[in-house]
């Protein structure tokens, strides 16, 4: 059913022939990044994100990379084959609030149902500590209000068949309130219209014949059946509702973006990262699909590289300017989230990586919390690229964990991006005195070294989480580092967890721009259809195998005509189906995958029948399974997977052997905590490090883009990859 990727791979790739010329590029809320592929040579850059136009900072990004190589934007773009596009864009603009007025047509009687949110909207996306004051939780405000909800004379059945008929008449009516209203949009749910989404087709036909320009490119009319087929009436509608609330803002972003790559020459594709874990070309991709997609990037780049290692248990982190995202890779798997999936604080039908961000990042701001007594606190706001932390000097002056790390000697001021961007240390200072020190009763240093101590046990409390909290013991686990300020906190916020093993990477700062040369094309297709497998008081299953290939086929045909779309030869796709079963009188589902893509004899239902039983007995226990239950499927989920071409990774020889003398920087002071004070502390440059070097804590080791800190007790190495494996000499795991 599933051809091997790696091998496919080879199958594709002629002897002797290079990896594509791709550029890989990851917006995100405080810097842009971008990782560049030219004829075997690689090269990263990076720029501030410019908000007022995304395009500004990925050619300035792109110019950065490209001068590694003697080139220029112009003369890179039309060589280059691909480029491939991660952001967070969506999840920004929907934190900010800034979509468009989005009307809601639901089936009278079932108006409230977002407002309702299965009685659970209250603490939906809410972290614990939020959670914990129960007094001040308020369900979030609705994207769409009450008075732009309008219910419409309608009724499907379960199977599709219409109850009542569509009353069109009602629906005009409805639709000129809901423009009187003010709506620059409109989103179609119907109960039941995932089986038969005729009704919801005729109200946009009717939308159409009453306001045309509605429909013209600019905001369209999303029918909850296209955006996802999915059972789950309010989980459908919040994702077609969010689709739309994002599609404008995304949609001219990306525009502008490609009109950009045209004025210089480009000609080819653009992929955009799904949170799904795959890619698409950006006509096939709603702005949706792209909530959270760098970090997601990172998440899919991760699992390519533990692959290389051999390694199935990761943690990966992402310590960003803004936010520390968590990732967990188990078993050689990346997961989906399978209970409650989350956008912001509402419950979607999507297939989403499961990843989890707090505001920790080096742009975090530290604060006194006056309602909590003056508690010290660090994030969740930001203060970005623009105006920065305080020692950018650039008109911030909040504190912020960068200028924490200058003026504990982390981050060297005068080599700050490889020297691009010069650090003001008197600033950081001053900025941490006003507004933390003399309020806690302390001196600035002291202030300092607080503020890095709260952010990193907020974020080993965020690893615990993702670890023990699920069952897993973070000591079997390896931790990869990424994000610009990743390395210079991974030893502090990975002893918090108790993780021993280290992996940070050169290109650390670009990671999520990186991880979009190792994935692949992959589309995600589901419907909710339910089909008797066995029935109840019985063993003998009585499942309708051609209705099941039927349903298969249509997936099959679906995904084959969007990868055509592409410019993709639908003959290379690699396809793993996956189905939601249950029994019958359950209310969760348990999805399984499937031994076998269509149905041929019997043996293959048994063989199916099995396969749920078995995932039951391991989930649950093996006195959960009741045979005489009944069970049915639920829903049906193909993986569409079309293997791109991929650089080489070389190994070089790495025998231990201690750094070079030129890659000795000197020596500065450094604080550490375990000392409680400063003291002088070797440097290293990170450019000048080869294969094989051992380096001993406590060391600072600067690279262009990024800082390692290493504490007494732990060791780098740099491994045949030109990677950073980091190791407590103890084996126990202690702050930094």
């Amino acid at each position: 059913m599933s051809i091997d990727h790696e091998q496919k791979r080879e199958e594709m790739r002629p002897n002797g022939s290079r990896a594509p010329n791709t550029i890989d590029v990851d917006v995100g809320g405080t810097f842009t990044d971008c990782f560049l592929q030219m004829e075997d040579r690689r090269a990263y850059g990076k720029s501030p994100t410019t908000q007022y136009d995304l395009s500004v900072g990925f050619v300035r990004a792109l110019a950065d990379a490209a001068r590694q190589l003697g080139l220029s934007p112009s003369a890179v773009l039309p060589r280059t084959n691909m480029i491939r596009y991660s952001t967070t864009l969506a999840m920004n603009k929907l934190i900010e609030r800034t979509g468009p007025q989005i009307g809601l047509i639901a089936t009278e009687g079932f108006e409230d149902g977002i407002l309702i949110g299965k009685g659970a909207q209250w603490d939906d996306g809410l972290s614990k500590s939020e959670t914990r004051n129960l007094a001040m939780v308020r369900k979030p405000t609705p994207i769409v209000p009450r008075e732009r909800i309008a219910g419409i004379k309608e009724r499907m059945d379960h199977r599709g068949e219409v109850i009542r008929p569509l009353d069109e008449k009602d629906v005009r009516r409805k639709v000129h309130h809901l423009v009187d209203q003010g709506v620059r949009g409109i989103v179609v749910c119907l109960l039941w219209a995932h089986v038969n989404g005729a009704h919801e087709i005729r109200v946009r036909e009717i939308i159409e014949e009453e306001y045309p320009e509605v429909t013209l490119g600019r905001i369209p009319v999303m029918l909850s059946h296209e955006v996802q087929p999915k059972k789950g009436e309010y989980q459908r509608a919040m994702t077609a509702i969010l689709d739309a609330y994002l599609h404008p803002s995304v949609s001219s972003d990306l525009a502008a973006f490609r009109r950009e790559l045209r004025q210089n020459g480009y000609r080819g594709p653009v992929l955009m990262v799904h949170n799904s874990g795959g890619m698409g070309e950006v006509l096939k991709t709603t702005a949706v699909d792209t909530y959270n997609g760098g970090h997601i990037a990172g998440i899919a780049g991760s699992l390519e590289i533990a692959k290389l290692y051999g390694l199935t248990d990761v943690v990966t982190t992402d310590m960003g300017g803004t936010s520390f995202d968590v990732g967990v890779i188990h078993d050689g798997h990346w997961h989906y989230t399978e209970v409650r999936p989350l956008i912001d604080r509402w419950m979607v039908n999507l297939n989403m990586v499961d990843c989890r961000t707090i505001g920790a990042g080096g742009g975090s701001i530290a604060w006194t919390n006056e309602a909590m007594g003056g508690r010290l606190e660090v994030g969740p706001q930001s203060a970005g690229a623009m105006p920065g932390p305080a020692c950018y000097n650039m008109g911030g002056v909040e504190p912020t964990v960068t200028d924490a790390d200058v003026l504990l000697g982390y981050i060297n001021p005068d080599f700050f991006h490889g020297g691009r961007i010069r650090l003001d240390g008197d600033l950081a200072r001053q900025a941490i005195q006003e507004r933390v020190a003399r309020p806690l009763g302390m001196d600035a240093v002291e202030g300092a070294a607080a503020m890095r101590r709260l952010v990193d046990g907020f974020m080993g409390n965020s690893l615990f989480n993702e670890t023990v909290l699920r069952g897993h013991d973070p000591r079997r686990f390896v931790l990869f580092s990424f994000g610009g300020a990743g390395p210079t906190h991974c030893c502090g916020f990975a002893g918090a967890s108790h993780i021993r093993r280290l992996i940070a990477f050169p290109f650390s700062p670009v990671f999520c721009a990186f991880s979009g040369s190792l994935m692949d094309v992959r589309h995600i297709y589901e419907l909710s259809r339910r089909l008797l497998v066995v029935p109840q008081g019985d063993e003998t299953p009585v499942l309708d195998r051609g209705r099941f290939n039927r349903i298969v086929n249509q997936l099959l045909e679906k995904a084959g005509q969007d990868v055509r779309a592409e410019g993709l030869n639908p003959e290379n796709l690699q396809f793993r189906l996956e189905l939601d079963m249950k029994f019958i009188k359950q209310l969760h589902v348990r999805r399984i995958l499937s031994p076998t893509l269509r149905l041929g004899g019997p043996p293959d239902v048994f063989a199916l029948l099995d396969v749920f039983l078995d995932e039951y007995r391991r989930f649950f226990g093996p006195a959960g399974v009741y045979s005489q239950g009944g069970v049915s499927i639920e829903s049906f989920v193909l993986h569409a997977v079309y293997p791109l071409e991929r650089a080489a990774f070389p190994r070089l020889k790495d025998d231990r052997s201690m750094p070079p003398r030129q890659a000795r920087k000197g020596a500065r002071l450094v604080y550490w905590e375990a000392e409680k004070g400063f003291r002088k502390t070797r440097l290293y440059d990170g450019e000048a490090l080869r294969s094989g070097n051992v380096i001993e804590g406590p060391a600072v080791v600067e690279a262009r883009n990024t800082t390692t800190v290493l504490p007494k007790g732990v060791e780098l190495f740099v491994d045949g990859y030109m990677n950073h494996r980091i190791e407590w000499l103890d084996g126990r795991a202690s702050p930094a």
